[in-house]
């Protein structure tokens, strides 16, 4: 790489012209491509071009959102880890909104007060009281973490940092807290929520003796920019696995809340929301279907109510038994393994299904399913 082409590129970005810089860099990536270096200047040209394209989204929307000139918007430009040139977190504009997200009324309440304390945040500075700013969610996958955190961006109209931890975590030694420090300098003048999901591969308990120093480290890392974290900054984070969490982040946060899987009313809702989206009109029992999902996810509801609505488009029709037999084979994982598919289903007798309902679903005679339910009890 001529030396003299690297000088001709800094004195570009120093003088502030963006024309002069893209001029500087194609010279620059053109001599990288005469030299066979090919990585290297699809590398370049590939971290100009992501630029770009963050800069235009990031001004678009916040003048569509506060009717600023493009010339007063503050430009977040996302960091990326030295050795991988991955970006450390990309910007995410929500459109989820709160109304979508199934909590029970407590935690629907909780998530209400955290965002009205955001919007309120002046006031409650005059009086010396910080707004809360910090959200942690707990829960096994699917139960909705992402999509509360999204509809909160939504609602506060504020992008969201999602902090990609596949650039993140690195393997070389010192650089994971070198991305951190990164990804909390990048936003810390920013009005915008940093959202660390998978929480937990970065802040483990530090007296795990299976871990390394390193990891260690990163922990007492990531409590520092913490406490340094300034109050227009909103820090989001979830995790499957609570309870690998170290001791000290807990206090870190002014809400924790336990997402647990839907109960029946919530399972109901989120049956109802499905087909109203797909423009499904269907005369189903939304009670029985609510009934055999029990123990899914929120996610897996809406996976399988995805499916019913294909068939639904297909034939035209769709009925309980339909959305039954759809069930089954999601659970057995369309599996043909017949003492397989005899456990979800006896789980599914247990949850309140009816065995004439499931019998008409498999297109079996009612006695044939039930002499196959009594003899795997049997084996059990």
């Amino acid at each position: 790489m001529k030396a003299e082409l690297v000088e001709n590129l800094i004195v570009a970005h120093c003088s502030g012209s963006e024309q002069l810089f893209s001029d500087a860099l194609n010279t620059l990536v053109k001599d990288e491509e005469k030299k066979g270096n090919m990585p290297t200047a699809v590398r370049f040209r590939k971290a100009y071009e992501q630029k770009k394209r963050t800069e235009r989204t990031v001004s678009d929307h916040v003048v569509q959102s506060s009717n600023l000139l493009p010339s007063q918007v503050s430009q977040i430009v996302t960091p990326r880890d030295k050795d991988s040139l991955l970006e450390l977190y990309e910007i995410v504009y929500s459109d989820t909104s709160l109304d979508r997200v199934v909590l029970p009324n407590n935690q629907k309440s909780i998530i209400q007060q955290f965002i009205n304390e955001q919007n309120n945040a002046a006031n409650w500075e005059r009086h010396n009281i910080p707004a809360a700013n910090r959200l942690l969610l707990c829960g096994p996958p699917g139960c909705g973490k992402t999509m509360t955190v999204y509809a909160i961006g939504n609602a506060l109209n504020l992008p969201i940092a999602y902090v990609r931890l596949d650039g993140l975590v690195s393997s070389y030694l010192g650089q994971t807290s070198t991305n951190l420090r990164k990804v909390f300098d990048s936003v810390k003048n920013q009005r915008i929520i940093l959202f660390l999901d998978e929480f937990d591969a970065i802040a483990k308990k530090r007296d795990d003796s299976n871990e390394l120093g390193e990891l260690k480290r990163v922990v007492t890392t990531l409590l520092q920019n913490f406490d340094n974290l300034p109050n227009n900054v909103i820090l989001a984070a979830a995790t499957n696995h609570e309870h690998l969490l170290d001791p000290a982040i807990w206090r870190r946060f002014n809400f924790v809340i336990t997402l647990d899987l839907p109960a029946v009313e919530q399972r109901k809702t989120i049956i109802q929301n499905e087909l109203l989206k797909y423009g499904v009109e269907t005369n189903i029992n939304i009670a029985a279907v609510a009934r055999i999902t029990e123990g899914m996810s929120g996610a897996q509801i809406e996976e399988l109510m995805l499916a019913s609505a294909k068939k639904y488009l297909v034939e035209g029709a769709l009925r309980t038994d339909d959305v039954t037999a759809i069930l089954i084979q999601q659970r057995t994982k369309y599996s043909d393994n017949n003492e397989e598919s005899m456990k979800v289903i006896c789980k599914m007798l247990d949850c309140g299904a009816s065995l004439r309902s499931i019998a008409s679903a498999l297109g079996i005679s009612h006695s044939t399913l039930e002499y196959r339910v009594q003899k795997c009890r049997g084996n059990e």
